[in-house]
């Protein structure tokens, strides 16, 4: 009688072609995990809408928005690759007088505020003011105003504020006027780290299609914030958002105009001979001001960098075209 022999082991063959799939698949794993910069900065610029977008949607309903730091680095604070959650603390509400200024042609005005939901020396920490009046002589609420801590009121000429245009405001009683002081933001945990091959140029990076201007770029401002507001708007761009107060010379803008993020290589963009604004790897990330809208965009390369290089770059972001279209 034959007996059925079961086999318990594998043929040479069978070894060989196991072992050359193995070292197919391990190739093609290896293939994939080479460093792609390209990659990588589109990664970097879908993770920064995406961290913009969850901002946006933190400040919801809330009364003092949201906000993100972009922290500064390199050579003329000309990079970031680090965002932290931007902490925005509740209104500083209390009670001031000095207003009007004598001269009501002024540009500034000098107040004596009295803080009654925190401490004189959370002032040092605000950066814009509002006037109005609670009780028997009530009065709503004015322009927002400049605030330099601890006491100098100013038109907030950047955002178009003048003399002309800004009514002082006036106590309809008594000497006193309740007043409400947003504050900066403070650091919070980190929102995104950028991919170790991609960085923000900061050099292109700015509000406005107009390079000249104090917005036009963010490099050599220091620590870069910004705010969305309660209905998801963007409210204000800052430099200088983690400085001592005196280095806060610049009062924070509340934009009219996009503001651009150009996400780069950062081999191009520590190269000093490199030109990012001429590589087809760079991406726009823009903010629409106000809806908040973010579009991810391939860059337009261009040789030079002046201000009509940097709008013609800019045309696929300004025209609301995603990337890849």
């Amino acid at each position: 009688m034959n007996r059925l022999h079961r086999r318990t082991g594998f043929t040479l063959v069978e070894l060989l072609v196991v072992a050359s799939i193995f070292a197919m698949l391990f190739g093609m794993i290896a293939l994939g995990a080479r460093p792609n910069s390209r990659g990588n900065v589109r990664l970097a610029a879908q993770q920064l809408a995406s961290v913009l977008l969850a901002t946006q949607t933190r400040a919801l309903g809330s009364a003092a928005g949201a906000g993100l730091i972009f922290e500064s680095t390199g050579v003329g604070n000309r990079q970031s690759s680090t965002v932290f959650n931007g902490d925005v603390p509740p209104f500083l509400e209390g009670t001031a007088t000095g207003m009007p200024p004598a001269t009501l042609s002024a540009l500034t005005a000098t107040v004596t505020v009295s803080p009654t939901t925190g401490a004189a020396a959370d002032l040092q920490n605000g950066y814009r003011i509002q006037f109005f009046k609670k009780g028997q002589n009530a009065q709503p609420a004015g322009a927002w105003m400049g605030f330099a801590p601890p006491s100098t009121v100013s038109l907030r000429t950047l955002d178009g504020q003048t003399a002309n245009n800004t009514i002082w405001p006036r106590p309809a009683g008594g000497t006193s006027m309740d007043v409400r002081i947003t504050c900066y933001p403070t650091p919070g945990n980190v929102a995104l780290v950028l991919p170790k091959t991609a960085a923000i140029d900061l050099r292109f990076s700015g509000v406005g299609d107009n390079p000249a201007t104090t917005w036009g770029t963010l490099a050599n401002k220091g620590n870069i914030g910004l705010v969305y507001d309660t209905v998801g708007g963007l409210d204000t761009v800052m430099q200088q958002v983690t400085s001592a107060p005196a280095l806060r010379t610049v009062q924070p803008y509340q934009p009219t105009g996009p503001l651009y993020f150009f996400v780069v290589s950062r081999a191009e963009l520590d190269n000093a001979a490199i030109n990012t604004l001429a590589s087809d790897q760079s991406v726009w990330v823009m903010v629409h001001p106000q809806t908040g809208r973010v579009t991810v965009s391939s860059n337009i390369p261009q040789n030079g960098t002046s201000a009509t290089a940097v709008n013609l770059a800019r045309k696929n972001a300004r025209n609301g075209v995603p990337i890849g279209k």
